[in-house]
């Protein structure tokens, strides 16, 4: 019974992530304000750079922040609703203070943080959005969003240095979001070993989670490896442009 109830709700946290990651913003509000489809024009990319290129920095801005918060949203609302709510005299996940350094507790139902799959779906809702005929973005804002609504010390600190350091460098969006994936990716799992290892104090470690709230470890650093991936994949015509020479660069930045 324990084994359905997992599987079930990993299911739906994946569902309630892709109908949230499945809000064109971009394609939305392109064709409601400027009757136009960013998918048709430009990179054909519905995202906040295409966008921004197209609708001007504004309105590309408030598409990326947009995105960002498609991913904020259905995390929080899992990780409330699973952490906090009673299913009969029960509760299915452990509290924040609960889980071990490695992100499990198997004195329950639930024995792991299954509210990081929505980040999974939310980028597969992205990408290939259901409100959008499957042709949506490449998953910048909602990894972004990831990082920065889960954990600031990842997304603020080094998430900003890496982009605009990358960007002010190359001149290239698509390099900077690549790189900046990566780079997260590989220091998210380093957090993860620190904090197993309890080389840093565990209460310092989840400070940078917003407190004891949404649970870091293998299951974040899997998630967001994932969400990498796919952004990686999504980029591949942008990686054959940067191989030739030939990708567009930005003209804002000097």
């Amino acid at each position: 019974m324990n084994i359905l109830i997992n599987i079930l709700v990993a299911i739906i946290c994946l569902i309630l992530g892709y109908i949230f990651g499945s809000i064109p913003t971009a394609v939305w509000i392109g064709k409601i304000f400027f009757h136009r489809d960013p998918r048709l024009e430009g990179s054909k990319n519905a995202g906040g750079t295409n966008a921004g290129r197209l609708f001007g920095k504004k309105i590309g801005f408030l598409v990326i922040i947009l995105d960002m918060a498609k991913i904020i949203v259905p995390v929080w609302i899992a990780f409330a609703v699973l952490t906090y709510v009673k299913f009969g005299d029960i509760y299915l996940i452990p509290r924040p203070k609960e889980f071990s350094n490695q992100g499990f507790n198997f004195d329950y139902i639930i024995s792991w943080p299954v509210y990081w799959l929505t980040v999974v779906g939310c980028s597969i809702g992205h990408c290939f959005p259901i409100f959008a005929s499957f042709k949506g973005g490449k998953s910048v804002s909602v990894f972004a969003g990831t990082a920065a609504g889960t954990n600031w010390m990842i997304g603020f600190i080094p998430g900003l240095l890496l982009f605009f350091g990358t960007l002010k460098i190359s001149k290239k969006v698509s390099l900077a979001s690549i790189i900046t994936a990566i780079s997260l990716s590989l220091i998210n799992w380093i957090w993860t070993i620190l904090l197993m290892l309890n080389v840093i104090p565990h209460d310092l470690m989840l400070l940078g989670m917003y407190g004891y709230t949404i649970c870091p470890g293998f299951v974040m650093s899997t998630c967001m490896t994932l969400v990498a991936i796919l952004l990686i994949i999504r980029h591949k015509e942008n990686i054959i442009r940067l191989k030739n020479g030939t990708e567009r660069t930005i003209t804002w930045m000097k």
